[in-house]
């Protein structure tokens, strides 16, 4: 038959590929379930892989076949739905004797793998309502410019390679209300974001090390993020002068502003950072702030919160790599008031481990490797409900919201890596004994932090947050 414009250039992707891909393949198509429907209908279907990336289906009825062809029944899946990739059409007619003729394709870990010279007898025809796969079960998460069905994976990214259609590598110089002593630089500006064997890595690095700048830079010059802001320019742009030097360590964040949602269930596979004065940032983020800007107005979750110090000491009290902390964030002053924390035997940083978070209308379940460590639910009055009346808090916009607001509106996910600052470290802490290095409110802060190089660089031995997978999915 005569193919599309766009069905020519798809069998001409389809060949180049299978050409280079197809020997000495490791990996073998699982088999595809086909099922008649009645009054009318085909449905076709594999069980989803965390790997797979594209489905394709080719097949013809009661014809063969060829390799490269186009058939008269043509599907190209891009995402699973209820753990299968599927592919319906109600308007096929078949009837029990008809032999379909296809071949499949799929795109698993990057790679191109086909199965050809395949059919299926059609022996009954089933009821169209008998299973399940077609159906949406109903649920509570909503996703922006999308539709969510009970249990489907919305989002997931193995990091094959670093896909910047669903992530934004960011880059500016951020600011309150934990004011680290970062700058976020993407490639090619700076190799701090990367992938590598299936993972992603966000590795921080010392300015004075980065092309263009040393130590007595820190002191003197400007830097200038332009070319490559994600924020506004304001963020941007920073010049050292007096006591303010330009922010010693170069880092790296990743946000999925491309893809939000309302409720659901998000686990990352992580293995977090070591280094003294590091923490990862795995969190939600509000989109639109609709609950205001200032000081976590709008929410932040902290999925999880590990410190990178492997020896960090409150009193008597051991809150570094061996503490994991998270919860949802409302006020700068009040920060700490829903945060949870799990203490192990064993620094988080040696092993990877599952961090997840299930977001509902009436809880959030923070749970670590599948074990649930962390519920915070509303008062009677809303989450606001649960602090002080003296906490900074927009009382009135969120008395407007849901019990669980600012946690009722769309979402993104961020992961980075950020040191120092004002509101992860408190001043009466202690380090390998000795006392932190700078006061969260003095004017030299990060000055402080520098100085002190010497005594917590040495200590960066695993310093990269590395992240295997992240998965959404709707409850």
């Amino acid at each position: 038959m005569e193919l599309s414009r766009f069905g020519r250039v798809f069998v001409y992707l389809l060949v180049y590929i299978n050409s280079r891909t197809v020997c000495g393949q490791e990996y073998s198509i699982p088999d595809v379930t086909i099922q008649a429907l009645q009054p009318k209908g085909i449905r076709i279907s594999i069980p989803s892989n965390t790997k797979l990336s594209l489905f394709v289906f080719q097949g013809n009825i009661n014809n063969k076949i060829g390799e490269n062809d186009v058939g008269t029944i043509s599907a190209e899946v891009t995402n699973p739905t209820n753990g299968r990739w599927s592919y319906e059409d109600l308007n096929k007619q078949l009837k029990v004797g008809d032999i379909i003729y296809y071949y499949v394709y799929v795109v698993y870990n990057r790679k191109g793998y086909i199965k050809d010279n395949l059919s299926f007898t059609v022996k009954a025809l089933e009821n169209l309502s008998s299973d399940s796969v077609a159906e949406c079960s109903p649920t509570s998460t909503v996703v922006k410019n999308g539709k969510a069905c009970g249990g489907q994976v919305l989002f997931e990214d193995n990091f094959d390679t670093l896909r910047e259609d669903l992530w934004q590598v960011e880059q500016y110089i951020p600011d309150e209300p934990d004011y680290p002593f970062v700058s976020y630089q993407r490639p090619p500006n700076a190799a701090i974001v990367s992938t590598n064997g299936g993972y992603l890595y966000i590795q921080p690095k010392l300015l004075q090390d980065m092309p263009g700048f040393s130590n007595s830079s820190l002191f003197t010059d400007t830097l200038d993020l332009f070319s490559g802001c994600t924020t506004t320019s304001t963020k941007c742009l920073v010049e050292a002068w007096g006591a303010s030097i330009l922010p010693p360590i170069v880092s790296g964040r990743l946000t999925s502003k491309s893809f939000s949602f309302t409720y659901g269930v998000v686990e990352v596979r992580a293995k977090v950072p070591q280094g003294d004065w590091l923490y990862p940032d795995i969190l939600l983020e509000s989109l639109m702030k609709k609950y205001g800007v200032p000081n976590y107005a709008s929410g932040v979750l902290r999925i999880a919160g590990v410190r990178g110090n492997p020896q960090l000491s409150l009193v008597n009290n051991e809150i570094g790599n061996k503490l994991l902390y998270g919860g949802p964030m409302l006020d700068t002053q009040c920060r700490n008031n829903l945060l949870s924390e799990k203490f192990s035997n064993k620094p988080w940083g040696d092993d990877f481990h599952v961090y997840s978070a299930r977001w509902e209308p009436e809880r959030i379940i923070l749970s670590v490797d599948g074990e649930e460590w962390a519920r915070i639910e509303p008062a009677a009055s809303g989450l606001q409900g649960r602090f002080a009346r003296t906490c900074d808090l927009p009382r009135t916009l969120l008395s407007m919201g849901t019990n669980m607001a600012p946690f009722d509106d769309h979402f993104f996910i961020t992961l980075g890596v950020a040191a120092g600052g004002i509101t992860e470290f408190r001043d009466d802490l202690t380090s390998a004994g000795r006392p932190k290095p700078w006061r969260n409110s003095g004017r030299k802060a990060s000055l402080r932090f520098w100085q002190d190089m010497s005594s917590w660089y040495s200590t960066w031995r695993q310093p990269a947050l590395i992240i295997d997978y992240v998965k959404v999915r709707a409850i």
